[in-house]
């Protein structure tokens, strides 16, 4: 009994030692942003779409993107989408970013963090700030 009292004693004592290095990668919420992507809320000022292989950019920071917009928040970057990837999910984030720019209406952005880049990928889009 008391064997079973000492090992259960140096469990706990582990446990409460190495929670903190545990939960480290645990975001602390499931809206926060985390270190791989990056959001960006405003209303739209450009859309446009274009062929596929129209790249846009310097070599170091270039976009493949067929449906590209810019922010009034961040009027340095534009965020594309490709279209020519046929997924179902790109057609929706168009769609919704067409809305937004035809009826002024705010939205956030996600793109993944690559720093130093000001030509980027849009993961989601949501209508509202």
């Amino acid at each position: 009994m008391i064997r079973n009292h000492r090992l259960n004693t140096a469990l706990m004592i582990g446990l409460l030692f190495s929670a903190p290095f545990v939960q480290a990668d645990v975001p602390a919420s499931l809206t926060a942003e985390h270190g791989h992507a990056v959001t960006a809320s405003g209303k739209l000022t450009l859309f446009r779409a274009q062929v596929k292989g129209l790249e846009i950019g310097p070599e170091k920071d270039r976009l493949d993107a067929e449906v590209l917009v810019t922010l009034d928040s961040q009027p340095d970057k534009v965020y594309g989408v490709r279209l020519h990837e046929d997924e179902p999910s790109a057609r929706e984030i168009i769609s919704t970013l067409r809305e937004a720019y035809l009826h002024n209406i705010p939205v956030t952005i996600q793109s993944p963090l690559e720093l130093g880049r000001k030509n980027l990928r849009i993961n989601w889009v949501q209508l509202g700030k």
